[in-house]
């Protein structure tokens, strides 16, 4: 896996945005440590997670299916984060996933353990796999699976 693109929170809500913007910031740092090249889509200028020292690429667009695929197709990402921008990034992986976008690209998807069962058996059946591979982030006590 070399490109990953995390799912950032979006507009700033009330018990949210702190939360949010610093475990994206942390996880990109920790997976740019890695050698993984990291974009980032959020929709929301005023957060540190959109620092360019965080993530090598930073797109400041809509948080929409449309973006994201515009997103994957210009730079060829392999998987996508969608846990470090909280219930906005989730429905935004939700719609993606309805629309086909993650099977049409071939995009793994890093889910937490308590997520939406729904996108967690999608993608384990639309990637073919019956082996469960773990992925440990350096972003403390974040513990994701990818199917």
């Amino acid at each position: 896996m070399n490109k990953i693109l995390i799912l950032g929170s979006g507009a700033l809500k009330i018990g949210q945005a702190g939360e949010f913007d610093y475990s994206g910031s942390q996880a990109a740092r920790s997976l740019r440590e890695e050698g993984i090249e990291v974009s980032l889509i959020n929709s929301n200028p005023a957060t540190i997670m959109t620092d360019k020292m965080n993530a090598d690429h930073v797109y400041l667009w809509p948080l929409t299916a449309e973006s994201v695929e515009k997103i994957l197709q210009e730079r060829q990402i392999d998987a996508v984060l969608p846990t470090m921008g909280g219930q906005t990034a989730l429905n935004l992986a939700k719609e993606c996933d309805e629309l086909g976008i993650w099977e049409k690209y071939k995009v793994f998807l890093f889910l937490p353990f308590r997520i939406d069962r729904y996108l967690l058996f999608k993608s384990k059946w639309l990637l073919g796999k019956n082996k469960l591979c773990c992925f440990r982030s350096y972003v403390e006590h974040q513990r994701l699976i990818v199917w």
